[in-house]
């Protein structure tokens, strides 16, 4: 049985509200005649009262649902044709939704399907929206309100302030950027990329809201089938199963109608300041927004002087692309980035008032309010592993075909040796005799090389770093970072594993390199890798690091340093995409000019110069050291040969598991480094399903 009225009924029923519901029995000429005079008269009546809106209800009276399908629970279009969108709009209020999208109606979960939140369908009626047309079988738990049009003007913010003001007005806690911040403001969406290339981020634009869906049932209360997906244990396949069907939170309120936005980012190069910022983007929206019409601020700015302006302010105006839905405009210059965006309407009409007038009859979902679907489980086992699993999963967005492997490495990393193991007070003579040691320079310090071997127990490693240790912090030494537990993944893998070490000191002796001059100790810099020969041992698949070790070669000053790793056999995958990392070094200066910028600095006092202003690095971990442990303040004098930097890779190098499959020793200006190469891995069918 339908579940709609069709068009020929709806349309005489319309004639019998429009005359009156009288029609002449028998019509003749004149009966006709005075029949569809009088007919057009009311018609022309009630067109001057609804105006546009009667447009909108003409659409709306040839589709009414009247009942509702068993089963599905969805409302459907005649001859395919698209939905308004209030008809989207209503049935996409309980769904869940992911934050690292943007904030559209296309995102929602499960679209279409079922609501994670019970509502009351028993009690169902007719929701009429402002301007007169109706929607029949609504449940009453969902309601609907007069909408608005406001236009709001944000201050000049920090990254993160803006991230928190725009999550507020979406009822998100935190600071985590989401998908629609990320949208607006054209952003590549790593969180700690982002935040450190822009200073300052604002905003000017006009919200037009029609009316505003929302659900009024409370409590909220979560479907049996969403609370039986939630894993009780740390279950990564499971975890990664829930976000992809139910989303992170649940929309529960939304507005209907558009929005027009001129968004401003300053990086660290810009010098204007805040307030200089926030007037130049006011005179900027109250162009825009009057369609020219307010002449006075931003013309005579322009005309008078451009050097006033910034020339990012002036290019916007003078853009052709301003008849496109998202254009912006980018001034290195001036370290500026505006971007304007239109939602809803007719984005594609450049003049603000014309747009306003396509509102009303193509209007869009805005103004989106959630809430997390964690906090809707309590008392449900598991749910803390799955609140854990969302937070990681918004606050460093890996794809979503990644996100099982990525939150397989989310587990505790930690250093081998131990800082608990390293040893801190004296040691015995003998052992210090076994050191082997390095000279830079004639009358320079000498550095111990620490020659023990760091296993990390057959886990794979993820970075790599040179480590100062004894008591006087004159002992080379070289750590690795691993997890704390191996992956699933991997642990079905094989239960016996093929190791091998594999050295430098049989490479090229075009390799080797000195640190500072080539009558003292030099290093070879050759890249440690597996070896080919060892797959006719063990069958297909991909050795990664698992060990290392530092060993010298030669006698008296001229002795090289070499590096050893130990690689594990891992079968049932391939590698990927593979990648060398390096901190990036401040200096690139040869050995020779390092060796005298070194020697007249210790002799001479240089004049001091005020250093250039520097943003702070941007930094996620809230560890009380999350650079290392702090460093006694003897290993200054040697720090000028050795490069401490950790080279690790982790969550915010997507998509987050990366693991160690070789390295080698550098020196760069005059200093001995690492430099790591990282790979992706490839788990077959068969892992995966283990």
């Amino acid at each position: 049985m339908k579940n709609y009225i069709s068009r020929s009924q709806c349309r005489t029923d319309k004639l019998l509200r429009l005359t009156g519901g009288r029609f002449p029995k028998h019509p003749t000429v004149s009966g006709r005649r005075s029949f569809l005079s009088c007919w057009r008269r009311r018609l022309r009546r009630r067109l001057l009262i609804l105006g546009v809106l009667n447009a909108r209800l003409s659409s709306f009276l040839i589709w009414f649902p009247i009942d509702r399908r068993e089963g599905a629970g969805w409302w459907e279009m005649e001859g395919g044709q698209p939905e308004p969108v209030e008809l989207r709009a209503l049935r996409s209020l309980g769904l869940g939704f992911d934050l690292t999208s943007d904030f559209r109606l296309r995102f929602a979960k499960g679209y279409p399907g079922r609501r994670l939140v019970q509502l009351d369908e028993e009690r169902t009626g007719d929701l009429v929206f402002p301007g007169g047309f109706a929607v029949r079988g609504v449940s009453k738990d969902i309601g609907c309100d007069k909408g608005d049009r406001i236009r709001f003007c944000s201050d000049v913010l920090e990254f993160n302030q803006m991230s928190e003001l725009l999550n507020q007005k979406s009822l998100i806690q935190g600071k985590v950027p989401s998908g629609y911040f990320n949208a607006l403001f054209d952003l590549s969406g790593a969180w700690l990329d982002d935040s450190k290339e822009n200073k300052h981020l604002a905003f000017d634009g006009y919200f037009i809201s029609l009316y505003n869906l929302h659900l009024k049932a409370s409590p909220l209360i979560l479907c049996d089938e969403v609370k039986k997906a939630v894993p009780s244990n740390w279950e990564p396949a499971a975890l990664s199963r829930f976000i992809r069907v139910y989303g992170t939170h649940i929309i529960v309120e939304m507005a209907i109608g558009g929005q027009d936005m001129i968004c401003v980012r300053q990086n660290h190069v810009s010098t204007i300041s805040p307030a200089d910022l926030k007037v130049h983007l006011q005179d900027l929206g109250n162009f825009l927004f009057s369609d020219g019409s307010d002449l006075s601020p931003p013309n005579q700015i322009i005309r008078s002087d451009n050097n006033k302006v910034p020339e990012v302010f002036v290019k916007i105006l003078q853009s052709n692309n301003l008849q496109l839905a998202t254009h912006s405009e980018t001034s290195s210059k001036d370290g500026l980035t505006i971007v304007c965006s239109k939602r809803g309407g007719d984005p594609f009409i450049s003049s603000h008032s014309k747009w306003l007038q396509t509102v009303l009859r193509s209007p869009e979902a805005i103004l989106f309010k959630f809430v997390p679907v964690t906090s809707l489980l309590t008392g449900i086992p598991g749910s803390g592993y799955l609140s854990h699993a969302i937070n990681l999963y918004l606050r460093y967005k890996p794809d979503a075909d990644d996100l099982q492997y990525f939150l397989e490495f989310q587990v505790p990393r930690q250093w081998a040796p131990l800082y608990n193991e390293l040893p801190l007070g004296p040691q015995h003579p003998q052992q210090k005799k076994s050191y082997p040691t390095l000279q830079f320079t004639l009358l320079g310090p000498k550095l111990r090389i620490k020659t023990s071997q760091v296993s990390s127990s057959s886990i794979p490693v993820v970075g790599l770093r040179l480590f100062l240790e004894g008591p006087k912090c004159n002992q080379l030494a070289v750590h690795v970072q691993h997890l704390s537990n191996l992956p699933s993944m991997l642990e079905s893998a094989t239960s016996s594993r093929f190791s091998e070490w594999q050295s430098s000191e049989d490479s090229d002796p075009r390799f080797i390199e000195p640190i500072r001059w080539k009558s003292h100790s030099l290093v070879c810099t050759a890249a440690v890798k597996h070896n080919p020969k060892w797959f006719e041992i063990v069958s297909d698949g991909v050795f990664v690091v698992t060990g290392v070790q530092l060993v010298t070669s030669g006698r008296c000053l001229k002795k090289c340093l070499h590096l050893r790793l130990l690689f594990t056999h891992i079968p049932n995958c391939s590698i990927q995409k593979t990648e060398w990392a390096q901190h990036p070094s401040n200096s690139r200066k040869g050995s020779f000019l390092s060796t005298i910028s070194t020697t007249l600095s210790s002799t001479f006092t240089r004049r001091e110069y005020p250093p250039l202003l520097q943003p702070e690095p941007s930094l996620l971990n809230s560890g009380v050291y999350p650079d290392g442990p702090p460093v006694p303040v003897q290993s200054q004098k040697l720090l000028r040969f050795v490069d401490m930097i950790e080279i690790v890779r982790g969550p915010n190098d997507v998509p987050g598991h990366w693991l160690v499959t070789a390295a080698k020793l550098v020196t760069e200006g005059g200093k001995i480094g690492l430099r790591v190469k990282f790979a992706l891995l490839n788990f077959s069918s068969e892992t995966d399903r283990d």
